[in-house]
């Protein structure tokens, strides 16, 4: 009797823990099915919308920290730290316009490496070194001179980080010394060139003839023909008539030309303005068009 006592408290023992182990087992699919109908949208407005008090009381609980330390500061303590903001901003857009002026260059680098000689040329590139502030466009000083065997006359240029593979003339090399040369820019008034204009299948002359010097950073153009047709927005490149300089190296853009008032005047030549394509403001790194010598021309010369 005894033994029939203990199996039969074991047996009951075993009833109580089914449904514990059922309920148990139940949890694995309520949890799941919880958090898939969590992620649907009515279930996100309901959990949304209730613990939107809870989650907005401690926003405003912030802001009200914050506007009461800062009524407690002195108005000389908040001046001071606009003052410093203010400093801070000026920091982080000098900075930023720094970031910007390395990419352009990181960009100009990148294009020069991937430019190709002309023909009885060859490009070898230059820093900048000074820049005069009272004449910021009108030249600056390379690093390069007769050692590195440049000449005046030279055509110094960059090329257009605008993924069409244009080569831009900035100027010419005006004078030499041994490590450096100075260079006459494109917007110089005394700087001379002629220059082709392709839509129109004429040639002009940069800064010739008569006529007061332009402004605005536009460069004038003489002896345009009178009968000639032009468009605005044309394309200016280097004709190749001078030796030093290669043909169609651009130049920029034709910005306007006056008008002939008489169908029947007795001018030959009209005047225009173009457009400069050289970016000279931010100018540090450029290339020289240095001319190839035949050596044995050369040799030839000599004996």
């Amino acid at each position: 009797m005894p033994e029939r006592k203990r199996s039969g408290k074991s047996s009951s023992r075993q009833v109580g823990t089914a449904p514990r182990g059922n309920w148990s087992l139940a949890w694995y699919f309520i949890v799941p099915l919880f958090l898939l109908l969590a992620a649907t949208a009515p279930w996100q407005r309901l959990t949304g919308n209730f613990f939107a008090p809870y989650l907005m009381l401690t926003t405003a609980v912030g802001d009200l920290t914050a506007d009461q330390t800062l009524k407690l500061r002195s108005r000389t303590e908040l001046a001071n730290e606009v003052l410093r903001l203010n400093q801070q901003n000026v920091k982080l857009i000098m900075e930023l316009e720094e970031a910007r002026t390395f990419e352009g260059e990181n960009r100009r680098l990148r294009a020069m490496l991937k430019l190709k000689n002309p023909s009885g040329y060859e490009y070898i590139a230059a820093q900048v070194i000074l820049r005069d502030p009272w004449l910021w466009d009108s030249g600056f000083t390379i690093d390069r001179g007769s050692y590195d065997q440049l000449e005046p006359g030279l055509a110094v240029v960059a090329p257009m980080p605008d993924g069409e593979n244009r080569v831009v003339l900035l100027g010419v090399i005006e004078s030499v010394a041994k490590h450096t040369a100075r260079v006459t820019s494109v917007l110089n008034p005394e700087f001379h060139i002629s220059v082709l204009l392709p839509e129109s299948g004429t040639v002009g002359f940069l800064n010739a003839g008569s006529f007061d010097k332009a402004s605005g950073g536009l460069v004038p153009i003489g002896f345009l023909p009178a009968n000639g047709v032009f468009v605005r927005n044309e394309q200016l490149y280097t004709t190749g008539f001078e030796s030093a300089i290669p043909a169609n190296l651009w130049l920029g853009s034709l910005e306007s030309v006056e008008s002939t008032t008489r169908p029947f005047g007795d001018r030959l030549y009209r005047r225009g303005l173009m457009r400069p394509a050289a970016e000279l403001e931010q100018l540090r790194t450029v290339m020289v068009a240095r001319l190839v010598r035949d050596k044995s021309s050369e040799s030839t010369a000599q004996q």
